[in-house]
């Protein structure tokens, strides 16, 4: 689904409120944000999957967020403890879900498209009464070569058919509607020619994508597309998709160049923060491990991999800190 719902003063509610005086509270309230457009995205009520045997883990969900991984630990276990996630399985899902996504609404859409997907049917199949079949060309339609057509243009138009051809069935390829026969191909080129044949066999693997909705004569519904073509407002030609797509597959290779350093980066923290963690005297451990404690709020009980977690950043920024001073 591509909508969630948030009322206007979420940023008001308790729970919120306390997050943001949590260490780290307004990227936690961000982290939120982002797990309930997620779990919106997954469309799984309220499970953060990436399919349905694939969960999301702390290390995908701090990927995809591009926030620290030690952050989102904490994140989650704040939200665990205020009872807004909860595990299942291995899965993490958003509680009370129905607050953000209503169940019924989504039903009753998918009712709407339903109806009318059943409407559009009945309409299709009262035109193909009312046309001829596609086996059966008159004469009017010049399909049938003039005498004075040489053999080497009737070659020529034989090559460009066999072309056409081939490209609806790229296009079909995947659809319940490949199983339409070559002859019938060929003959929807003759009559309508082959620009209209083309898109008309895109724009019905496309709706067949979107509805996954068989069609038991493949022909005959092609040929109600071809004879009165009608371009869908999501329709987007297949050389536009193509260029999105080698656009949208030259993005993902920079954001993984990107991610990949932001992770390395990370993980030299990590390292860094462990070395001096290592260097530190069991006082200052201990100094640390209270100061840590001592940012939550009183209702939020950490656990003890948390509370070390937020010892040790503690102890990197204030070393970072002096350091800078020195500078």
């Amino acid at each position: 689904m591509d909508w969630i719902k948030i009322m206007c003063n979420i940023l008001d509610h308790r729970k919120i409120k306390m997050i943001r005086k949590s260490p780290e509270g307004n990227t936690l309230v961000l982290l939120w944000l982002l797990l309930l457009t997620e779990a919106g995205k997954c469309n799984r009520g309220g499970y953060l999957l990436i399919s349905d045997s694939l969960s999301y883990t702390v290390e995908t969900l701090s990927m995809i967020t591009d926030i620290p991984l030690p952050t989102v630990q904490l994140g989650l276990s704040i939200f665990s403890n205020l009872d807004m996630i909860d595990s299942k399985d291995g899965a993490i899902f958003i509680k009370n879900w129905r607050k953000y996504q209503s169940e019924d609404k989504l039903e009753a859409r998918r009712e709407k498209d339903r109806l009318r997907q059943q409407r559009h049917r009945e309409k299709e199949r009262e035109r193909l009464r009312s046309l001829p079949s596609p086996n059966k060309v008159s004469r009017d339609n010049n399909v049938i070569m003039s005498r004075d057509v040489t053999q080497e243009n009737r070659q020529d138009k034989s090559r460009e058919e066999k072309t056409t051809t081939e490209k609806a069935r790229l296009l079909l390829s995947g659809t319940s509607i490949a199983k339409i026969s070559n002859q019938e191909l060929e003959c929807l080129e003759k009559r309508h020619g082959s620009e209209q044949l083309l898109q008309a066999a895109d724009i019905a693997a496309e709706t067949w994508r979107r509805n996954r909705e068989d069609k038991h004569n493949p022909g005959g519904y092609l040929h109600s597309l071809c004879a009165s073509l009608v371009l869908p407002d999501w329709y987007v030609p297949y050389e536009k998709r193509m260029a999105i797509a080698k656009e949208e597959l030259s993005r993902k290779k920079i954001d993984s160049m990107e991610k990949a350093s932001l992770r390395a980066k990370e993980k030299a923290k990590n390292e860094a923060m462990d070395t001096l963690w290592n260097s530190l005297s069991s006082e200052q451990h201990e100094e640390y491990q209270k100061k840590a404690l001592a940012s939550f709020p009183d209702s939020i009980r950490p656990s003890m991999t948390i509370t070390m977690i937020m010892a040790k950043l503690l102890a990197f920024q204030e070393a970072s800190c002096s350091h800078e001073k020195i500078m």
